[in-house]
């Protein structure tokens, strides 16, 4: 009988076996560190894109509009004592008095008083919330209000013969900054001094928008501080009767901005040839009759709406320069860090150029 040989088991040394783990062990914090390293890259990338696609559509959105200030006015020139002047500083709570000691010098209508016309709902300096800070001291957000006589177009219905006929025509003036359609009646039937029925036109609407911090009721659970949002609120009042009132001003308007930490505007504005800008509040301080407004700059502290958790390189104490203002963001200890950026737009206001009205 023939006999096998035995065969020599192998295995692995203490020595190896250590070896062998401690190898995998560094190989497997290596392959976690660029897991946990990639996800705080992505994090922070999200972070940028979310407010920079935050910043481009909303500032794009306000500054389309902001080019429409005093369009279809009676003058280019444009100051706080300008009627139907395409910022609006002034109203019957505020305005200055004419020579005469009687008439209102205003850019909305004198007739308007009451709650639309108060004061804390023309363009202001530091009137809104904001989640920074000046030199340790809670800093207050800007105001902007704008009006304009949007370019009407008339969408007539087709319908011919007698004036009655006429009564379903409608002036289109586009969207106003809540997203709702300028559309109106070209006509309307009165009565007449002798009680007849009688067809007469209908004046055109000026709109008017206001910009400003609110708080976001669709908020997170961590938020920082404040969700503020920019928001727009828009009304209207017709152009040449005597209105009491903006309809549909004052309210919440709509959000065309998220997560906006603070929000800074200056008038750009020209005097014997030297131009500069300034902040509202300094501007309603000047001397009238104030020099002409011929440009509006705007600036935001945006952030991310996602946190990118707390990640070293974004300090807390960090100084942001909003146009003319350095602030530092209010932060709430304990919350995870946000991207922030802050992002300005200057609009040359081409309806306030020239000599028209004058």
């Amino acid at each position: 009988m023939e006999v096998q040989p035995l065969s020599k088991q192998t295995g692995l040394t203490l020595l190896e076996l250590m070896i062998a783990l401690a190898l995998g062990l560094v190989i497997s914090s290596a392959a976690v560190m660029l897991f946990l390293t990639g996800q705080k890259t992505y994090s922070l990338q999200q972070g940028v894109v979310d407010i920079q696609d935050n910043a481009n559509f909303g500032l794009g959105y306000i500054t389309k509009d902001l080019r429409y200030i005093n369009l279809n006015t009676n003058s280019s020139l444009m100051n706080d004592r300008t009627h139907f002047g395409g910022v609006v500083l002034t109203s019957s709570e505020n305005a200055d008095k004419d020579t005469d000691g009687v008439t209102l010098l205003s850019n909305l209508t004198k007739t308007i008083t009451g709650s639309t016309a108060a004061v804390k709902l023309l363009s202001q300096s530091e009137i809104g919330p904001s989640n920074v800070q000046t030199g340790g001291v809670g800093a207050k957000s800007d105001q902007l209000v704008i009006q304009y006589k949007p370019q009407y177009i008339l969408d007539d219905k087709g319908t011919t013969g007698s004036d009655e006929k006429t009564l379903d025509d409608e002036w289109v003036g586009g969207f106003d900054c809540e997203g709702t359609e300028i559309r109106f009646l070209v006509k309307e039937k009165k009565k007449d001094k002798d009680g007849k029925d009688v067809i007469v036109d209908r004046p055109q609407r000026m709109v008017v928008q206001r910009y400003f911090l609110r708080e976001d009721d669709n908020k997170a659970n961590n938020e920082p501080n404040t969700p503020l949002a920019l928001a727009c609120d828009s009304g209207w009042y017709t152009d040449d009767t005597n209105p009491a009132a903006i309809e549909n001003y004052g309210d919440a308007g709509q959000i065309i901005m998220k997560r906006v930490d603070y929000f800074h505007v200056m008038l750009g504005i020209e005097n014997a040839g030297n131009h500069r800008y300034i902040s509202i509040k300094n501007y309603m301080k000047l001397t009238s009759p104030k020099p002409r407004i011929l440009a509006v700059q705007f600036g935001v502290l945006a952030r991310s709406s996602q946190s990118v958790g707390n990640d070293a390189t974004l300090k807390e104490d960090q100084v942001f320069s909003v146009l003319d203002q350095d602030v530092q963001a209010v932060m709430t200890t304990g919350k995870p860090k946000y991207v922030r950026q802050a992002v300005s737009q200057t609009v040359a206001l081409r309806n306030a150029f020239g000599e028209r009205g004058q």
